[in-house]
This record gives structure tokens, C-alpha cells and sequence, in this order.
């Protein structure tokens, strides 16, 4: 059960940055490019556009789900 938590939780959050960086293609390339080259700008991306803040509490979900997987496996 644990390595289920784990690996959900790790494939909802890439799932998510995913999704986010296709909003910002569909935006913004430079954006999207910021995206790509700074580690956590699709956090900060996801928090200023509210078609991108959607899709930020699926993030959200992934790192409960694998903090989850974390604890229950120590």
C-alpha cells in the first residue's frame, strides 16, 4: 500500500506541472519557457493565473499523497 501512495502521489504532482505548463504554452511561451528553466516557477506560474490555480490543488493532493506514503512507510 505504501509504494501505491508514493508513486500516485509522485505521478499526480508531475501529472499536474504538466497540465499547468500546457496552460502556459497556451498563455505565455516566455512563460512557459520560465517554466521549463527555473525549478518551482510552475508553483509561482500556477498561483498568478487563475486558469493554472485549478489544476495547483491536484498538486496539492500529490504531495499530501506522498508525505502520506512517506510517514506510513517509516
Amino acid at each position: 500500500m505504501v509504494i501505491y501512495l508514493l508513486l500516485s502521489g509522485l505521478g499526480l504532482m508531475v501529472a499536474m506541472q504538466l497540465v499547468i505548463f500546457c496552460v502556459a504554452i497556451k498563455n505565455s511561451l516566455p512563460q512557459a519557457m520560465l517554466c521549463l528553466v527555473i525549478p518551482f516557477y510552475v508553483y509561482v506560474y500556477a498561483k498568478k493565473d487563475s486558469q493554472a490555480k485549478v489544476f495547483l490543488w491536484g498538486w496539492y493532493l500529490g504531495i499530501v499523497l506522498l508525505t502520506a506514503g512517506v510517514v506510513a512507510s517509516a
